[in-house]
């Protein structure tokens, strides 16, 4: 966002400003107001269509944090009109949830009246509700009237028979065309199992993936809060806020936070890289506990021994990873030389690597065997930048290591230039075998 003209805030306008920030950035909760839903406009059209379309239905799946419950809440909020009526219903499913626990709780929420009487519709259904009883119940609206049913957290149902019936409920919705839609809310691998069971239901489902954020949908998450709060941010400070981001709108709400919070406590409209650096200790205190946790217990010391579980777990989160987020032990070997100012090789700390997909340490990683190898990757994705951002503030790692082992994947993020010399943690010459890019200016050494 430019810094352009802004209006000066006097000074009863601070405390309000810092009200307001707590209100537009909300890294706990989801997102539940469409303005600030910045970035996935074409998701929500996607979205949009699909409730347009009589038949059809929508699986949003993706990996945790990107952002699925919070497209969910907004999408639909434009398509009431003066002949349409929206009917949403939203509910979390559950471990313990059966076809017939799933639905009352849709039900639950559905009034139905007959004589002047109003009941719940689930108290209509004495005898468990059937793939047939949702269709009666989604018939049974005025023709302006479309019910949306979103059911979040889809993949937590563990019932093999919830699953079976729900697809032969969400086919004879769509083959008899009843204006309604379905929207299914999960994980990528119950999805995929999902469709893999019950390949009938493919037609009938619009399929979308919620990849992570680029760096410019990052941005504007940060760019527009700051829009409305009065206030700017400068560009290098949007890049680094983008970059610790890593494509995951918890981390842009936590960081965007901080960051407009410490230019306030410095009675500064402009948010600057100053700032950011500050937020960063704050950002770290507050994410998710079982990630500081797990963290915490992946890389403790055994009897007050020095070991290099931190320089692994960092090393592990600057690795280049494939399509579907998997690395190899030796994948890992390049940024640890470089971290430790030494050369390491595999057998040197695949043990360390396997020792953190066990519960003792973790797991911090999910490990497959794939060809005689394994591959590993990170249980839970806002583990990636937590580590990164802790390996900096605690000197595991350095700006020159994260810049040269990251501008890879984050070349789209600023201009890039040759880098003269790469240093370890430790100060020593970092092993660098490939040729190294880094950014004009360090993390946080701010432009002249």
């Amino acid at each position: 966002m430019a810094k352009g003209n802004i209006i000066r805030f006097g000074p009863q306008d601070w405390e309000h400003a810092r009200n307001e920030v707590i209100e537009n950035f909300t890294p706990g909760t989801p997102i539940n107001e469409a303005e600030l839903f910045a970035g996935r406009q074409d998701t929500v059209r996607q979205l949009q269509d699909t409730v347009l379309e009589p038949g059809r239905h929508a699986i949003i799946f993706g990996e945790r944090g990107v952002g699925k419950t919070s497209i969910a809440n907004v999408f639909h909020r434009s398509l009431n009109t003066e002949t349409r009526r929206l009917h949403v219903i939203r509910i979390n499913a559950d471990a313990a949830d059966t076809f017939d626990s799933l639905w009352r709780k849709v039900f639950r929420r559905l009034k139905r009246g007959d004589d002047g009487t109003v009941v719940w519709a689930d108290q209509t259904h004495p005898q468990p509700i059937t793939p047939d009883d949702v269709q009666i119940e989604m018939t049974d609206f005025y023709p302006h009237e479309t019910p949306i049913v979103i059911i979040d957290e889809f993949d937590r149902i563990v019932d093999n028979g919830c699953r079976v019936l729900f697809a032969d409920a969400i086919k004879t919705l769509s083959d008899h065309t009843v204006n309604c839609t379905v929207i299914v809310v999960g994980v990528a691998e119950s999805i995929v199992d999902l469709l893999r069971e019950h390949a009938s239901i493919t037609r009938a489902l619009v399929q979308v993936p919620m990849r992570r954020m680029t760096a410019d949908e990052i941005r504007d998450i940060v760019g527009v809060r700051a829009k409305r709060l009065r206030m700017s941010v400068e560009s290098e400070a949007l890049w680094r806020l983008s970059f610790f981001a890593a494509g995951l709108p918890y981390y842009a709400h936590l960081m965007g936070k901080h960051a407009v919070l410490k230019a306030i406590e410095a009675r500064s409209q402009i948010v600057r890289v100053s700032h950011v650096q500050e937020a960063m200790t704050a950002g770290l205190n507050e994410v998710d506990y079982s990630v500081r946790d797990a963290y915490a217990r992946a890389t403790r010391r055994a009897y007050r021994n020095e070991n290099i579980y931190p320089q692994v777990l960092a090393a592990a989160a600057l690795t280049e990873h494939d399509g579907v987020g998997r690395f190899g032990a030796s994948d890992v070997a390049e940024p640890l030389s470089a971290i430790m100012g030494q050369t390491y090789k595999t057998p040197s700390f695949s043990f360390h690597v396997k020792e953190m997909c066990e519960n003792d340490r973790g797991p911090v990683f999910r490990k497959w065997e794939f060809k005689k190898t394994y591959r590993f990757a990170f249980i839970e994705p806002l583990m990636k930048p937590y580590i990164i951002m802790k390996s900096l503030a605690d000197g595991v790692v350095t700006e020159d290591i994260i810049n040269h082992f990251t501008s890879k994947r984050q070349t789209e993020l600023s201009i890039w230039m040759p880098q003269p010399s790469l240093q370890s943690a430790n100060g020593a010459q970092a092993v660098r075998p490939g040729r190294a890019r880094r950014r004009p200016s360090d993390l946080f050494q701010q432009q002249e």
